[in-house]
């Protein structure tokens, strides 16, 4: 099954016709046909309903498309890692280790900071703002970053407005961690009209059916903004994006074992490497 397969039918679910997805694709109407033809044979089942030039997702369609949205999302974060060169780093650390079990998680908001702090993980690799120092007694590596942003279905909400027209609007964010600093404002939220959820692929998810905007990572959602499914908003009168950097981070003072600290080692590398770049 080809994961370029799956993307055409995201744009075809949210699009008015095969030749509209098309041309959101930049592609012809019998490639895009001939794709989904190939996913349903693959499948055992039929994805849409054809009738009068308009495609429909079929029931079983339905329920494959919203498990694909968490099959993309994940994609995503390892398109990210990869384009970073985490991935690289913890696949040699694996080859060097073979007998060290190596447990890779997510979870919810600032989990990886969570997990850390517990001692339930050696190492965390996330989202970083100076203000975590203030949760425990950590060192962190800068390693990358990435950019948040406005996002919503194409249509949903005018491109441009102000952050008071904002509250008209619903509001997908992902549920609050347990720390002190952490509140709704870190989701841009307007109003009390909020959807609250417990990650990024349901998020995408929601917004790809036009629930509401978000504050999400744009490269979750570039492929959408590009097929014109998803589009940024921005605000007039307000501050609409922000570049959030990338830190592994471990506790400071806890005896750390060989394999954690050669994963260390190897992520310091990293660290230089983007220092350099930066």
């Amino acid at each position: 099954m080809k994961i370029s397969d799956i993307e055409m039918l995201h744009v075809v679910a949210h699009s008015k016709s095969l030749n509209d997805a098309a041309r959101k694709l930049y592609k012809t109407q019998p490639a895009i046909t001939q794709s989904m033809k190939r996913l349903e044979g693959q499948l055992g089942f039929k994805l849409f309903d054809r009738q009068n030039y308009r495609v429909t997702l079929t029931e079983q369609g339905r329920r494959f498309y919203s498990e694909s949205v968490k099959l993309l999302a994940v994609r995503d974060d390892l398109q990210i890692m990869a384009d970073e060169s985490y991935n690289q780093v913890v696949a040699s650390i694996f080859q060097r280790f073979t007998q060290t079990e190596i447990a890779i998680t997510s979870g919810k908001r600032f989990a990886a900071l969570d997990q850390v702090n517990t001692g339930v993980a050696d190492l965390g690799i996330g989202p970083w703002f100076d203000l975590f120092h203030a949760t425990g007694d950590l060192e962190s590596i800068a390693i990358g970053e990435f950019k948040l942003g406005l996002v919503a279905k194409k249509g949903l909400l005018p491109p441009s407005l102000t952050y008071d027209e904002l509250a008209n609007y619903p509001c997908l964010a992902m549920f609050e961690s347990g720390f002190d600093f952490d509140s709704e404002r870190l989701a841009y939220a307007r109003g009390a009209n909020i959807m609250k959820l417990d990650d990024i692929a349901s998020i995408k998810s929601f917004l790809l059916s036009g629930v509401g905007f978000a504050m999400i990572s744009l490269s979750h959602c570039q492929n959408e903004i590009d097929a014109g499914i998803l589009e940024q908003i921005h605000v007039t009168d307000r501050q609409d994006s922000f570049t959030a950097g990338i830190h592994v981070f471990r506790q400071h003072c806890k005896h750390h074992g060989p394999v954690a600290r050669s994963i260390w080692s190897e992520f310091q590398a990293l660290g230089e490497a983007y220092a350099r770049r930066t």
